[in-house]
């Protein structure tokens, strides 16, 4: 972990995300850089008001940065202002970093500012934290689903690492309902008994974390609800949920890489979308 993106809002002083990056930074001894973009794409600006956006942004995003610093020190933080789409210029500023952090808040759901942290989770290069406001308080453990992708794979280990660094729990979800092919209104999913394919997997994911984190208590549970429910369920009072940004194969690839976007918009926690780079 080299470098950290953290997207920052005009509330980012008082957002938890900002705080999530610096000591998740200060842990992995990477940088941080805070990225503020003015938002010209909702019409026409006069030259002189984009000015005075871009120099109020920058005196704003210099004192966060220092309190920032401030609150943990040991971490090197740089702040840039850039001007355009958010979204855009947040995928863009990320296309050299390890993680894309955000912010979110519960009212911001359904407008703008949520839909934007569902785009980013599909677009950003990296991996991406959504993280909550304080509106929705911090729980314990970690809770990582998986169906056998690479992307999974790699969630387990970053949930699994996050855990045992905070001494909570590991909670491993396989969700084994197949969905039957595309209808009218949405797949839906069959429940049947889990295969012993979907067992192995489940056995595979978590395959060496007792050598890596001796100490690490993981739990595992085979679901047969619907991805995006029961993962929600059992993350509501956890520390953060940890997905891949796509599934397998085939249909369920598509449909679970839609469940990393609902849970995003639903925000049960803080929900850390893992991708593979390259």
């Amino acid at each position: 972990m080299k470098k950290i993106v953290v997207g920052v809002s005009e509330v980012a002083a008082s957002h938890p995300a900002t705080r999530w990056a610096m000591q998740f930074a200060k842990d992995h001894n990477a940088t941080v850089e805070l990225v503020h973009v003015v938002d010209t794409t909702w019409g026409h600006a006069p030259l002189d008001y984009i000015e005075r956006a871009m120099l109020s942004a920058e005196e704003n995003l210099r004192d966060i940065a220092q309190t920032a610093r401030d609150e943990i020190p040991g971490v090197v933080v740089q702040s840039h202002v850039r001007l355009g789409s958010p979204v855009n210029e947040l995928v863009a500023s990320a296309s050299d970093a390890d993680l894309l952090v955000i912010g979110a808040h519960p009212l911001e759901r359904s407008d703008g500012a949520g839909r934007r942290a569902v785009r980013l989770a599909r677009l950003a290069p990296c991996s991406v934290i959504v993280a909550p406001s304080e509106v929705i308080p911090a729980g314990t453990g970690v809770v990582v689903g998986v169906d056998g992708s690479v992307e999974s794979d790699l969630a387990v280990q970053f949930g699994a690492e996050l855990a045992d660094r905070h001494n909570e729990s590991l909670t491993v979800i396989m969700v084994w309902g197949h969905p039957e092919a595309w209808g009218l209104v949405e797949p839906m999913l069959v429940e049947s008994a889990p295969s012993e394919e979907d067992r192995l997997t489940l056995a595979e994911s978590i395959a060496g974390l007792a050598v890596q984190y001796p100490d690490l208590v993981v739990h595992t549970e085979v679901s047969g609800s619907r991805p995006e429910v029961a993962l929600y369920s059992a993350a509501i009072d956890a520390r953060m949920l940890v997905v891949g940004s796509r599934g397998r194969h085939g249909l369920l690839k598509a449909l679970l890489g839609s469940v990393s976007e609902a849970l995003v918009a639903e925000l049960p926690t803080a929900v850390a979308v893992i991708r593979q780079r390259g």
